[in-house]
């Protein structure tokens, strides 16, 4: 092929979007998982505040919740991108 073809700047192309596609699945996928430890990690000290205190128990719940959510996404992505 030669270099100026416009099969080669396509090729080219294409192996740098895909390139980007990984990394941000990759960047992603480490967000989840942030999300995921941080809803697991264990209250420091103990807030006499009970409203305070409920709603850092939801919030570590729900980063908890889209930890998962993301993890048995990515975990289903990979799966289905085998069987092509």
């Amino acid at each position: 092929m030669k270099l100026g073809s416009s099969k080669a700047w396509a090729k080219t192309l294409g192996t740098g979007l895909a390139n980007v596609q990984h990394g941000m699945d990759k960047l992603v996928i480490f967000g989840f998982k942030s999300l995921k430890k941080a809803g697991k990690s264990p209250e420091i000290g103990l807030t006499k505040n009970k409203y305070l205190r409920q709603m850092k128990t939801a919030g570590r719940a729900t980063l908890s919740f889209f930890g998962t959510l993301g993890d048995s996404f990515y975990n289903e992505y990979e799966e289905l991108k085998k069987q092509e």
